[in-house]
């Protein structure tokens, strides 16, 4: 067996090791993943009653009520081999005693950023110097729901690329954008 043989069986072996291990690696991550970005919300739970905000370019976020009052958010990724769950995140539905104050806000280390708010009177929430997104949420779940919850006329506000530089302001203004309430975003 000349030397230039044994390097070649050597090279076939070393590649089918490598092939061996792309099969089993693939294997893996189709067994996490689903057909659509709403089964990798849901994960089983049918306690979720979701609505979506988006689904592009292989990302999807959905916002979602927990019968328990409880109110959450989660993106969901597409790959090669379906989608996958990414964050999910909920928190207990706040009290809404003022009106004009924001209490509660969940952050994700993507820059993700979201929260519940009263948007009567034009009420709306700037992160730093960006005005957030908001939904109505009685335009995206059922009224009963809505009445259930204490989320009648309620709103979520939220930004998908929060400055990083932390502290930054966190504000409730009003419709002339007068400054309601001021917190510190960490």
């Amino acid at each position: 067996m000349t030397l230039q043989n044994l390097i070649q069986k050597r090279m076939l072996v070393l590649i089918g090791l490598v092939l061996a291990a792309a099969l089993i690696i693939a294997l893996v991550w189709s067994s996490d993943t689903v057909e659509t970005a709403e089964q990798a919300v849901r994960d089983g739970d049918d306690d979720l009653v979701l609505t979506p905000v988006y689904e592009l370019n292989g990302r999807a976020l959905f916002f979602f009520i927990r019968g328990d009052g409880h109110f959450g958010a989660a993106t969901a990724t597409e790959s090669w081999f379906g989608w996958r769950l990414e964050t999910r995140s909920e928190g207990t539905i706040p009290s809404f005693d003022d009106p004009d104050r924001i209490d509660n806000y969940m952050s994700h280390e993507d820059g993700f950023v979201y929260g519940l708010f009263d948007p009567a009177d034009g009420r709306h929430v700037q992160i730093g110097e960006m005005p957030a997104d908001q939904l109505l949420l009685g335009e995206r779940f059922p009224g009963e729901l809505m009445e259930e919850t204490g989320l009648a006329g309620k709103a979520v506000w939220f930004t998908e690329n929060a400055p990083e530089e932390r502290p930054i302001p966190l504000q409730l203004l009003d419709a002339d954008g007068q400054e309601l309430q001021r917190l510190e975003m960490y």
